[in-house]
């Protein structure tokens, strides 16, 4: 169970208000705020041609992301990399703590790291934050 504070409370009622979306998770950062939503729920919280996303971003004055929630580790590893093709994603469990090794195309690498390793550094966090496991890109 994820535990939040204040802030991202407030993050998530502003979302689901604006989006009619209930959200999962709240991440704040500096420069966006990224939202775990139920399977299935992505679609609507963006929007029909990004409408309601823009609207989201407006309000925030931020960069807003949205992740799909999965039933399963590996579903939820897909899912921190919208627009990425991941090839594979093998977990590996070692005294006790488990790792993600996923693999992408390589054309897709940059994609999957981000500008200064953002998007490696936010998949990282959720992935501990929601199943206490590490990530590792081969």
């Amino acid at each position: 169970m994820v535990k939040l504070g204040n802030d991202e409370i407030k993050c998530i009622a502003m979302f689901e208000q604006l989006t009619g979306v209930s959200a999962e998770d709240c991440f704040i950062e500096p420069e966006r705020v990224s939202f775990v939503v139920k399977p299935g729920d992505a679609g609507r919280a963006i929007g029909r041609g990004g409408e309601t996303i823009r609207r989201v971003r407006d309000a925030f004055r931020k960069q807003v992301e949205i992740f799909e929630n999965a039933n399963t580790l590996e579903g939820f590893v897909r899912n921190l990399f919208p627009g990425v093709r991941v090839k594979t994603v093998s977990v590996r469990e070692k005294e006790g703590a488990q790792t993600a090794h996923i693999t992408v195309e390589e054309k897709d690498r940059g994609a999957a790291i981000g500008r200064g390793g953002e998007k490696i550094k936010l998949a990282r966090m959720m992935l501990s934050r929601h199943y206490g496991a590490d990530l590792k890109l081969l």
